[in-house]
Order: C-alpha cells, then sequence, then structure tokens
C-alpha cells in the first residue's frame, strides 16, 4: 500500500509540473510588451515612461520592481529603479503610465555617457536589468546581467535611434 501511494504521489506531481510548465508557457505567449510611447523627464532624476503592454491571459499582473543598471566601458554610471507598482488587468491591451527614479552613481561617467550619445557613439553602454511582479498565483522574477546596449534594446523592440530621440 505505502508503494503504491508513493508511486500514486509521484504521478500526481510529474502530471502537476507537466500542466505548471504548459500553464507557463501559454502565459508567455500571450503576454507582450509593444514599446514605448513615451518618456519624459521629471525634474534631474525622475522620468514617466508610457509603455504599451498585452495581457491575454486571465490573470491580473503585478510589477511590483524594475531596476535597470547602466554601465559605460567598466563602470556603473547609475540605476533607474521603478517607483511604483504598475498593475496590467486580465485580458487587457492598454498604455500604462510608469514613474522611474534613477540613482548616479558616477556623474562624470553619466556626462561622458550622454556626450558619447550625442556623437551617436553608444557601443560601450552595458544594460543589466531585473524585474519582479505576479502574474496571478505564479511569481515573475526575470533578471540579466550585464549585456550591450543593442541586446537589451532588440529584446524590448527598440532602435539606437530611439535612445537618442529620449535622451534629447
Amino acid at each position: 500500500m505505502r508503494k503504491f501511494l508513493l508511486y500514486l504521489l509521484l504521478v500526481v506531481t510529474a502530471v502537476s509540473m507537466g500542466s505548471c510548465r504548459k500553464a507557463v508557457e501559454k502565459a508567455q505567449r500571450n503576454i507582450r510588451f509593444e514599446g514605448i510611447e513615451k518618456i519624459e523627464r521629471q525634474g534631474l532624476t525622475g522620468a514617466e515612461m508610457v509603455v504599451r503592454v498585452m495581457n491575454n491571459t486571465g490573470y491580473k499582473l503585478v510589477l511590483s520592481m524594475a531596476e535597470i543598471d547602466v554601465y559605460y566601458a567598466d563602470g556603473r554610471v547609475g540605476t533607474v529603479v521603478l517607483r511604483e507598482p504598475v498593475e496590467v488587468p486580465r485580458h487587457t491591451t492598454d498604455s500604462f503610465r510608469t514613474l522611474w527614479r534613477l540613482k548616479i552613481a558616477d556623474p562624470m561617467a553619466l556626462y561622458v555617457l550622454l556626450k558619447k550619445a550625442e556623437s551617436g557613439d553608444l557601443s560601450q553602454v552595458g544594460i543589466a536589468y531585473a524585474l519582479e511582479g505576479r502574474g496571478g498565483p505564479a511569481p515573475v522574477k526575470i533578471s540579466r546581467d550585464r549585456m550591450p546596449l543593442s541586446d537589451f534594446l532588440n529584446t524590448f523592440g527598440l532602435t539606437l535611434q530611439d535612445v537618442k530621440n529620449y535622451l534629447k
């Protein structure tokens, strides 16, 4: 009887893991970042960004934490931090206002980065990011270590020209 219960428990666990994996894969297909519609600076260290998101799942998405570290050459320039949580209702495609704060780690590196951006040279810029939230009952944690700016932009459907336009 014990062996039967153990096998039954293992079968139930294996089936539930398979269905959870399928649910996660389905959610990934039905959640999409569609782009940035607007960025406005707010003072020296703040920004408002309007983003378009599609949530075609049956769950409300909540982004509770987001950080983007910006690097130039070998040094960290600063970190851009989400100031307040963002909620995306279920079965929605819409634009959402997000507020961000810039924490400057090295003011001189920021100055050099801005000058290089004006001249069109963003080849030494690197990005790392971390996101945390919930998609219904499942926690969401996504992070990437330092990568080239071009890879980061491709991930979110942006171009270098978009960055140059936003920095003006």
